[in-house]
């Protein structure tokens, strides 16, 4: 994981929510844990808008051209 918290420290226009959101979807999907480092290695012009929505589509599968439906609750119920 400290490896991946240099690359996205690296990253031309990184900020902290960005790292810690990247480092959160490495911590819930570890098997990809090397893929995102690597698709970061293999992109070194990626901003981090490419960078997550790489993670969006090829980690956690949402297809940005047809997101899931979103479904409101009312809590006071």
């Amino acid at each position: 994981m400290e490896e991946l918290k240099r690359l996205l420290l690296q990253v031309s226009d990184s900020y902290s929510d960005f790292v810690y959101g990247i480092m959160g979807i490495a911590r819930d999907f570890p098997e990809r844990l090397d893929d995102i480092k690597q698709f970061i290695k293999d992109n070194p012009e990626a901003t981090t808008s490419d960078i997550g929505m790489w993670t969006m589509t090829e980690i956690r599968g949402i297809d940005p051209d047809d997101p899931p439906k979103l479904i409101l609750t009312d809590d006071d119920e």
